[in-house]
């Protein structure tokens, strides 16, 4: 007779593993994607930008004194390719992605 063995701690602990991953390349792959529309004159605006993750949330941003006001300002000109809500914008235009890329670390786990 076979039997079966429900691992709930291992399981969860797996889960938790897996999603903090997830939340990584999902920020990850947020920060490249915003990068790619960002202001850049210097760099330094890119050069500040961080992505971080745990298990329960992920944030990105950036850290340069510029970043906020290159971020508003609507009415400021950018190079080809680059623009104002950068951040906003890349978020929204790749959510899609973003959720995959947590969903694929919990599958893998899982399976």
């Amino acid at each position: 007779m076979s039997s079966f063995e429900w691992l709930a701690d291992e399981v969860m602990e797996a889960v938790e593993a897996a999603t903090a991953r997830g939340l990584q390349a999902g920020a990850d792959l947020l920060l490249d994607e915003s990068n790619r529309l960002a202001p850049i004159e210097t760099g330094d605006l890119i050069r500040s930008g961080r992505a971080v993750a745990d298990s329960e949330e992920a944030a990105v941003g950036y850290s340069s004194v510029y970043a906020i006001p290159q971020h508003e300002h609507l009415d400021w000109h950018h190079d080809d390719g680059r623009e104002a809500k950068f951040l906003e914008r890349a978020l929204h235009r790749n959510a899609d992605r973003i959720n995959e890329a947590v969903a694929d670390e919990i599958r893998d786990a899982l399976s």
